[in-house]
């Protein structure tokens, strides 16, 4: 049962995470007044379907409508329009005949509704549990944070454009900046101050000459008293927060290219991970969260936790330019914008389908990592 419960947790969520995402285009296509063909969640035969009904164009008789349909596999589902893949044709139904900001809208539909819900989970979250700021105890005189002007009270809310909380993760920033100017963002007595800052190598590490605390702002889940440190998050902090922490997950991939790239160390966490990795984090936050004295609340909190990050990821993912992808579509709508005319079809669908191929590769290949990462025959290759 410790393994049942979290992997049906986990299908769950990315079931609801799938769900959203389809329904972003359904929505999208029916207000274009595009006919959806099918409606399907999953992959594989079909398990459970109903046919709706529709009007029929100039009669009285009910046609076929969309057809719901759920299949066997929990990896995917799918939105078939019609003609989305055609030659358009005189059906007035048809995607292809439809403007081109109308079908821009249609493909981005799926992101836009993952945003929207890691928005509304990250703001739950922010608001029942709270959030961390850094606070600056001490700055040694003589050392970058000194010489930048930082200042004891100060509190530490971004570094170099990204939100921290953890004292762990401004570490990290710092060291992977390997001795280059970083941006510290701080909060001091309600003014917001920019500074920048170039860390001293010093013992086999980049230091900027702070100590540091965390401070928390309580969300409504917490049962510690308020005081000048902890006090309630306000609504206008939470929805401030959310936002954030959307752009934060939105870049991270971006991030670890990046360190990827330049040979920097990758953070802790920062390896690559697909279904089964994630699976397995679920199964282990699972098990942990238990043990604890609020095990079940603190197991949801993180689900939830988990859910936001999947949407805010599957968003961004889905946007990128790479063929079977959405973000490839919306690139071909751009040409046709530009040309005057659509990209012939099998032109189209001949890059879709080396896309698709390169994609169940890559899905493969990060299987494997997932799976050697579980078996320790290995690390992730990040």
């Amino acid at each position: 049962m410790d393994t049942l419960i979290p992997v049906l947790i986990f299908i769950l969520i990315l079931g609801v995470v799938i769900f959203i995402h389809e329904l972003g285009h359904f929505l999208a296509a029916r207000r274009a007044g595009i006919f959806v063909e099918e409606f399907a969640l999953g992959m594989g035969p079909i398990l459970l379907s109903y046919q709706g009904r529709r009007k029929g164009e100039g009669t009285e008789e009910d046609e076929e409508g969309t057809l719901y349909s759920l299949r066997a596999f929990p990896i995917g589902g799918f939105c078939r329009m019609r003609g989305m893949d055609d030659e358009a044709n005189d059906d007035p139904g048809a995607m292809n005949n439809k403007p081109i900001p109308a079908r821009l809208l249609v493909m981005a539909g799926g992101s836009i509704m993952n945003f929207l819900l890691a928005f509304v989970l990250f703001f739950m979250l922010v608001m029942l549990q709270g959030y961390n700021v850094l606070e600056v105890v001490s700055v040694n005189e003589g050392f970058p944070a000194y010489n930048a002007g930082l200042r004891a009270g100060d509190r530490i809310t971004h570094i170099n454009g990204t939100r921290v909380d953890m004292q762990e993760d401004m570490a990290v920033v710092i060291n992977a900046a390997r001795g280059r100017d970083i941006a510290v963002r701080v909060n001091r007595d309600g003014v917001r101050y920019d500074f920048s800052v170039t860390p001293d190598y010093v013992d086999g590490r980049y230091l900027i000459g702070i100590t540091r605390r965390g401070a928390r702002q309580q969300g409504f889940l917490s049962d510690r008293p308020t005081d000048g440190d902890f006090r309630r998050i306000r609504v206008g902090e939470g929805l401030v927060n959310a936002g954030e922490m959307i752009v934060f997950h939105i870049r991270a991939p971006f991030r670890l290219i990046a360190q990827l790239i330049a040979g920097d160390p990758l953070p802790e966490g920062g390896a690559v991970m697909g279904p089964i990795g994630i699976g397995a984090v679920v199964t282990e936050v699972y098990q942990i969260s238990m043990e604890q004295e609020r095990g079940i609340l603190d197991m949801v909190l993180t689900m939830v936790f988990i859910a936001a990050f999947i949407n805010a990821a599957l968003g961004i993912m889905n946007l990128l330019p790479i063929p079977a992808l959405d973000g490839a579509r919306i690139i071909f709508l751009l040409i046709e914008a530009v040309r005057k005319k659509p990209v012939p079809p099998e032109k189209e669908a001949m890059v879709h389908m080396v896309g698709f191929v390169i994609l169940i590769v890559l899905a493969i290949f990060i299987a494997y990592q997932d799976i050697a990462r579980l078996l320790n025959l290995g690390d992730y290759a990040g």
